[in-house]
């Protein structure tokens, strides 16, 4: 489908784009130290923890969502900067006019971008996420903590956590669209995640389980919708697919209306 809306010479050519970019290694280097790393450091100090822990938080405690924990952040924000270089470094250095003249429907190019940092971070994210999420197993193993992928909601919860990892690309790839500025994009992207849950909160929780924070965390546990206010899966689902979705369709609209 996506090759007749989009020519596979234009898929081929955002491909190469994205593969030059000294951003995209570094991108998948932080990646994997900071979700593996981060991840069985804070598994590590749980396990040796394990005998302080108190009844409440034993039995709070979920070995999936865990481990997704600090170092999963960096991976999001990380890949999420990624989609808005993959954008606004074709302003900041030109070559978007050259883009343009190569071809003129200007939406055929912003599928292309779609189609390619979309499929390239999705592959991504679900690596990493099942990477962390064996090893975070391995340590658990320990204290006989570990979940299989077969438990309830665990297979979910590690596919979600690495889908939400392309979301939040597509998120930033359409800011660099909008904003055409790397800098004032990523100050918003990490805006969007780091800054609305704190101005939503105040709110309650109806209004704050609308932000992307709390749908990443909500995906990335077992358990679903808790008494601290989690959203339910399905309302995490819901609220990626609105975000990503106005996102791509205002970018869409203001790279056909607007000069380069």
């Amino acid at each position: 489908m996506s090759r007749v809306l989009v020519p596979r010479g234009v898929l081929a050519a955002e491909w190469i784009k994205l593969r030059t970019l000294r951003s995209t290694y570094f991108t998948v280097l932080v990646s994997a130290v900071a979700a593996l790393g981060l991840g069985a450091f804070d598994l590590g100090n749980l396990v040796a923890d394990r005998d302080a822990m108190s009844a409440e938080r034993r039995a709070a405690f979920d070995p999936v969502r865990f481990g997704f924990s600090g170092g999963y952040y960096v991976v999001v924000l990380a890949v999420g900067t990624l989609g808005v270089s993959t954008a606004s470094s074709e302003y900041g250095s030109g070559l978007i006019r050259t883009t343009f003249t190569a071809v003129p429907r200007r939406r055929r190019v912003f599928a292309a971008k779609v189609v390619v940092v979309g499929g390239a971070t999705l592959v991504l994210g679900e690596v990493i996420a099942f990477a962390t999420f064996f090893l975070g197993q391995a340590i658990l193993a320990d204290e006989h903590l570990e979940v299989g992928l077969g438990a309830p909601h665990v297979l979910r919860a590690v596919l979600a956590t690495g889908a939400f990892v392309m979301v939040f690309a597509l998120i930033g790839l359409a800011l660099g669209v909008i904003v055409r500025h790397t800098a004032g994009a990523i100050a918003a992207l990490f805006g969007l995640f780091f800054v609305a849950p704190m101005v939503t909160g105040a709110a309650g929780d109806r209004l704050r389980n609308g932000t992307l924070q709390q749908a990443f965390q909500a995906l990335s546990s077992t358990t679903g919708a808790d008494a601290a206010g989690r959203p339910s899966t399905v309302t995490a689902v819901v609220v990626c697919l609105l975000w990503v979705g106005v996102a791509l369709a205002v970018a869409a609209w203001v790279i056909e209306r607007r000069d380069v």
